[in-house]
């Protein structure tokens, strides 16, 4: 199936936009935080994949939160079903805190590696002193790390305000995104933390040792941060169908970010080489899913 241009679906929606009809109304809990994160992964994902075209229109449902419009899986096909458990798996992976990064990695078939665009999510776990990251995934700068480790959690109207801005700043930049030539394929990929067992891996994904590598050219950006009391997620991209001139305009980076001048938090950074060391119990540091359109070629999918 090759990428799609989104149109307007004759799905209901949800009409209930209260947030609470779909994220925890309360997130200080760690339990909570952690639901709050996954949650927003699930959804940004169908959103990111039914405006770049990766899967069409019977995927997709659109549900209201916080007076946005927002596509999210539909249950009802098989296709859509099959990541939602793929993202469902992820749950225990955050609430565990193995989950390091999770990315939806664009790519020109049939070379898996031959990576065009990269949609990240970044996690960052425990109290707002006693932080691990990791600052050598593909997508990462100084800068983005910097502003990862300074985001802080105030109080739920504030995060409630920072999701509004990053879903606009999303699909402000998607709609700036030239269209995916049509042998363009994707797939989930995640890392870990150091907290993860040698031999974990979530239901749906398969051992890899490899990640994701983006060409040092590609247009990199940052959409926002969103912050529970227990965790915090940094959503970037990556592309080289940013058109001439776009990147950059005030339109794009003009949304408030969850960000603030902060002291240098005590943060345990692990670098390249360390990380690897770090890792040297583990058959693959890496997993991913199989490819979307073959995926969806092996499962037929209903009228």
């Amino acid at each position: 199936m090759s990428p799609q241009p989104a149109t307007k679906r004759t799905s209901t929606v949800n009409s209930n936009s209260k947030w609470e009809s779909t994220f925890p109304a309360d997130i200080q809990t760690e339990k909570n935080s952690a639901t709050f994160v996954h949650r927003f992964i699930s959804i940004t994902s169908a959103f990111i994949l039914d405006k770049r075209g990766i899967l069409g229109e019977k995927h997709f449902k659109t549900r209201t939160i916080e007076k946005l419009q927002i596509p999210v899986f539909e249950r009802e096909n098989s296709v859509s079903v099959r990541l939602i458990k793929k993202i469902d798996a992820l749950k225990q992976a955050v609430v565990s805190k193995y989950l390091r990064e999770f990315a939806i990695v664009l790519y020109q078939k049939p070379d898996e590696e031959d990576v065009k665009e990269v949609f990240s999510f970044r996690l960052m776990y425990g109290e707002e002193d006693q932080i691990s990251i990791s600052v050598d995934t593909g997508i990462n700068t100084d800068v983005f790390s910097q502003s990862l480790a300074s985001a802080t959690f105030s109080d739920l109207g504030t995060t409630r305000q920072y999701f509004v801005d990053t879903i606009i700043k999303l699909h402000r930049c998607i709609k700036h995104l030239e269209t995916l030539p049509a042998e363009t394929d994707a797939s989930f990929r995640i890392s870990f933390t150091e907290h993860a067992p040698k031999d974990y891996m979530p239901e749906g994904f398969d051992e890899s040792d490899k990640f994701y590598e983006i060409a040092p050219e590609m247009t990199r950006d940052q959409f926002g941060i969103l912050c529970g009391n227990h965790h915090k997620l940094q959503l970037l991209a990556a592309s080289q169908f940013w058109k001439p001139g776009d990147f950059g305009n005030t339109t794009f980076n003009s949304l408030n970010q969850s960000i603030v001048d902060a002291p240098t938090l005590k943060t345990k950074q692990t670098k390249g080489v360390e990380k690897k060391s770090e890792r040297v119990g583990r058959r693959f540091p890496y997993g991913q899913t199989a490819t979307m359109n073959k995926g969806n070629r092996k499962t037929p999918e209903p009228e």
